[in-house]
């Protein structure tokens, strides 16, 4: 009798291990999806912002350059999209290598640096939508006091997404 209690406990001790482990598993395979479609969204809004920075540029040429010289160059500059893409290579490339094998505290703390860099992207996409508007506000105000119409595509609509 003694011997199938035995067996009893050492079964449900099995049972709790498998359990166990395949809740870490669960766990870290969440962590690692949340990394991916972070890793997703950033890059798209990363597109997404040189697409505005683009469009807004557009905008500028209606100006005389000395004027927008300043501007032109912030948004001209590829380098810190080019820069940030590289980055999320690389942050593709750190769950390819690591994701297996790090702690899945580790996995959401990579999680949240990304949450944090995507938060901080939309609100530069949300003031690019913002000169973007006001921009196209003077230029309107400006075409109906020298009594022209404009006659331009401002793409306002990409801008005021």
């Amino acid at each position: 009798m003694s011997l199938i209690l035995a067996l009893i406990a050492l079964v449900g001790l099995v049972a709790i291990g498998f359990a166990i482990a395949s809740w870490r598993q669960h766990a870290r395979n969440l962590a690692i999806q949340a990394l991916l479609d972070d890793a997703d969204r950033l890059e798209a809004k990363l597109l997404e912002t040189r697409t505005r920075m683009r469009e807004l540029e557009a905008l500028l040429g209606r100006l005389p350059a000395d004027i927008t010289e300043n501007a032109r160059a912030s948004l001209a500059s590829e380098a810190g999209i080019q820069d940030a893409m590289k980055r999320v290579l690389s942050h593709r490339l750190w769950i390819r290598e690591n994701a297996m094998t790090a702690p899945v505290a580790k996995l959401r703390e990579v999680a949240e640096t990304a949450r944090k860099s995507l938060s901080q992207l939309e609100q530069q996409l949300a003031r690019l939508d913002g000169a973007g508007v006001e921009l196209q506000a003077a230029y309107a105000q400006s075409d109906a006091l020298m009594g022209t119409g404009a006659g331009h595509d401002t793409r306002a609509d990409g801008l005021a997404k």
